[in-house]
């Protein structure tokens, strides 16, 4: 209906023009009255500018609307119709383009909010890299992971190994992959998937990274402790007998040197038999020391001042520091960080990583061992045990943790795995830096699973 009332006014308005012109031409030839061939031309000029600015104006509205489509600018309005009433329903028929698509894109913005608050609620680090390298979607779980300061280009993930932004560039999609990486000195172990997909041509890259150390430490503790608790049984079965019955043959031996006869041979076999008691003896209290593995107390977390637990352990441990003229420094920062925890087995782990740094400095020419307590680039409080000892090999590093290992001449191996399961207990870590030469740095990092 507006087209056709758009029709008829042009066909009207051409036709009074033609009138017109008609008119004025025969006026010209038949007449000389110039006043009325003046008012027919000023008629004529008038109307046939009435019709221009009429299709103007109409075309001018049309390419509105079709730049508002272009452009998605769906704010414009076409409510009133600048043309007259021939083209209202016209103007009628644009808005209600217009509400659809503004309709249709008001969904898809809550669509696209909903999905992204989706990925942000998700407890896996998720990115999105494109083509270029750059990074540009980065969910709350991947902030925490990599840090407040999180990465903007692919590059930037450098400060977590050198290998691994290119192991994510060359990561095939579908495929499952295991990252070793290291975050303010803390191990890493991520459980990497990747899956590509095209937006407008171009490929985007999405990585699922979901950092397993912790799982992994657990398992290998829980394979540990079930190992144990066999060796234990087994061997305090054998021992304490074997203790006892040795101790009364030791007995009985005293018992025979008191009857006359030859006592040299009673004497080596009580001398012997004596022996294997007190071998016996200490096989047990060896034992003994590796069920503590398996029967640590259960941590009463409670809010601590990070530099009193600091101090309290400087005072416990300064005799033997002075003794050994080790110079012990302290910081804290901020220094009101607290930190829940159980004193009391935090303190037994620092006393331990203490006293390795102790064994570590035997040989240094001025011994050094800096307490520190802080927070890391992921928010997690820290506290770190740093010495400028001799170091240690990658090979003896990577087997402290495991239960038995010892470098010490007369070292059980227990402490650093009892260090380990306090951390674990505490739901954080544990990690070590350290190469010969260059001293040690053992980390532990709370709140980090």
């Amino acid at each position: 209906m507006g087209y056709n009332r758009f029709a008829l006014t042009v066909t009207a308005q051409v036709a009074l023009i033609l009138g017109v012109c008609v008119a004025f031409a025969y006026l010209a030839v038949t007449t000389t009255y110039y006043a009325t061939l003046l008012l027919l031309a000023v008629a004529l000029t008038v109307q046939v500018a009435s019709l221009v600015r009429y299709v103007q104006r109409t075309n001018r509205e049309l390419a509105r609307f079709m730049l508002a489509i272009r452009h998605s600018d769906f704010s414009q309005s076409f409510a009133f119709a600048p043309t007259g009433t021939s083209f209202a329903e016209l103007a009628a028929a644009f808005e209600e383009i217009l509400q659809r698509f503004r309709a249709a894109r008001t969904a898809k913005e809550e669509q696209a909010s909903y999905l992204d608050t989706f990925v942000q609620h998700v407890p896996v680090a998720v990115i999105a890299i494109d083509e270029s390298g750059r990074i540009d979607q980065f969910n709350h779980a991947a902030r925490r992971l990599f840090g407040a300061g999180a990465p903007r280009l692919l590059q930037d993930f450098a400060g977590f190994g050198p290998e691994f932004p290119r192991r994510l560039l060359e990561l095939e999609p579908g495929r499952t992959e295991l990252i070793k990486v290291t975050r303010d000195g803390t191990p890493l172990q991520l459980n990497v998937l990747a899956t590509e997909l095209k937006i407008a041509g171009r490929t985007h890259k999405i990585v699922s990274l979901l950092d397993i150390h912790g799982e992994l430490e657990a398992r290998e503790v829980e394979a540990w402790q079930n190992l144990i608790r066999v060796l234990t049984h087994e061997i305090m079965n054998s021992a304490t007998p074997i203790s006892s019955l040795a101790a009364t043959a030791a007995e009985l031996l005293a018992e025979a040197r008191t009857h006359p006869g030859q006592t040299s041979a009673i004497d080596d076999a009580q001398d012997a038999v004596e022996t294997i008691a007190k071998r016996s003896s200490g096989l047990v209290h060896f034992v003994d020391s590796y069920r503590r593995l398996t029967r640590l107390p259960k941590p009463s977390l409670r809010p601590c001042a990070a530099a009193e637990l600091l101090d309290r352990v400087a005072q416990l441990m300064q005799p033997e520091l002075a003794r050994r003229g080790i110079a012990l420094a302290q910081s804290v920062t901020p220094r009101n960080l607290e930190i829940n925890v159980d004193a009391e087995l935090l303190e037994q782990v620092l006393i331990n990583l203490l006293r390795n740094s102790i064994d570590a400095l035997g040989e240094t020419a001025r011994p050094q061992i800096r307490l520190a307590a802080e927070i890391d680039t992921a928010g997690h409080a820290v506290i770190a045990v740093h010495d400028n000892g001799q170091g240690m090999d990658e090979q003896v590093r990577q087997n402290i943790f495991v239960p038995f290992f010892t470098t010490k001449r007369h070292g059980t191996g227990v402490g650093l795995s009892l260090v380990r399961q306090i951390m674990r207990s505490h739901r954080g870590s544990v990690g070590v830096q350290s190469a010969p030469g260059e001293g040690t740095a053992v980390r532990l990092s709370f709140g980090t699973r």
